[in-house]
């Protein structure tokens, strides 16, 4: 009977990169798998999209209640906005204050130099 010997693979060569002070190994490289965590709810990564009738009714809502945009108690004037808008329009908009800064944008960008020109018209 003849006894087989199992081959043995040749041992990896570790090859000295230039300039990295890394080394790499001549064996094929093989992706580690991506650390496992745990990934919101699809809910959770969409935005919250307002039409123009919603967003006019957001601009409302901080008119009526402006008098409660005081210095301390900005955060509970944007919650309460918030609350308001949920339950008249039904869409939960995560953050109102950063909608009016761009609408506010917006409306500086595209509003404010028609409105110059009417102002130097008259």
């Amino acid at each position: 009977m003849s006894s087989q010997t199992p081959s043995l693979s040749p041992a990896p060569t570790i090859l000295a990169s230039r300039g990295r002070g890394r080394a790499t190994s001549s064996l094929p490289q093989t992706q580690s798998p991506a650390p496992q965590t745990q990934s919101p709810a699809p809910a959770d990564n969409l935005r919250t999209r307002l039409n123009d009738e919603e967003k006019l009714h957001l601009v409302r809502l901080c008119i009526e209640y402006q008098a409660e945009h005081v210095k301390g108690k900005k955060g509970a004037f944007w919650q309460k906005i918030r609350m308001l808008l949920k339950e008249q329009i039904g869409k939960d908009l995560r953050d109102p204050h950063s909608t009016m800064r761009i609408l506010l944008q917006q409306f500086e960008v595209q509003r404010l130099p028609q409105m110059r020109q009417l102002k130097w018209s008259c």
